[in-house]
């Protein structure tokens, strides 16, 4: 019984070495359309939306999706790590445990398919909004644009709480102050609403969710829920 629960509690909350997808819901004009992050890191360094909801009909490559949640800690001691950046690659890449994630902690994201981090880039060329950024890769975790703060978009979490499976929450970039938000990109395609919408950092919210590939290197017994 007591390894069932521990692999319950395992399950449950979000961990540093778990491999996650990046979820969410956009609604426009009662459609809703279910998408996933992605990025191929190879010849664009942008990352993309990967469409779920027809999973079924056409099932999304989850190859390009997964994100392992590398590093946790709080803004404070992130502050502090950068401001000593020589010990920046020591201490991200040490602490083999696996520290459950807060509620107010910044993390940090490691695309699966490239090995590279994402991040607030500082171009803006995929969106209309003039104060927004383009969402990509960056091969190296120096700085603080790589980094991302975890705030719970219910009254139900607090900061500082264990960050569960299946809530939603909001990622700020630590370096830009501005959300992971969906938009309509530059290009519009009026057959298709998933294809017309981008990633990029942003003034405004949109709230997010994960859905668990592996947990600290054991394969998830979970699955990217299809659209309604």
């Amino acid at each position: 019984m007591s390894d069932t629960g521990e692999g319950e509690d395992e399950f449950q909350f979000l961990r540093t070495g778990d491999e996650v997808v990046l979820q969410s819901t956009f609604t426009s004009q009662e459609e809703h359309v279910k998408l996933c992050l992605a990025a191929e890191g190879f010849g664009s360094r942008l990352c993309r939306l990967e469409p779920t909801s027809n999973c079924k009909n056409v099932p999304p490559d989850l190859s390009i999706c997964g994100f392992v949640l590398a590093q946790c800690l709080s803004v404070r001691a992130l502050q502090e790590m950068l401001a000593h950046s020589k010990n920046l690659a020591v201490e991200v890449g040490a602490g083999g445990s696996h520290r459950t994630l807060l509620y107010g902690q910044a993390v940090l994201f490691l695309h699966s398919y490239s090995g590279m981090y994402l991040s607030c880039l500082c171009s803006s060329q995929s969106s209309t909004d003039k104060l927004a950024f383009d969402v990509g890769l960056q091969e190296d975790k120096a700085g603080e644009a790589c980094w991302w703060t975890v705030h719970p978009a219910s009254r139900q979490r607090s900061e500082g709480e264990k960050v569960r499976v299946g809530d939603d929450f909001i990622l700020v970039n630590v370096s830009s102050e501005r959300y992971l938000h969906l938009s309509f990109g530059t290009v519009f395609d009026n057959k298709s609403l998933s294809d017309s919408l981008i990633v990029n950092a942003a003034f405004q919210q949109t709230l997010w969710s994960v859905a668990p590939i592996c947990s600290g290197g054991g394969v998830a017994q979970g699955k990217i829920p299809e659209g309604g």
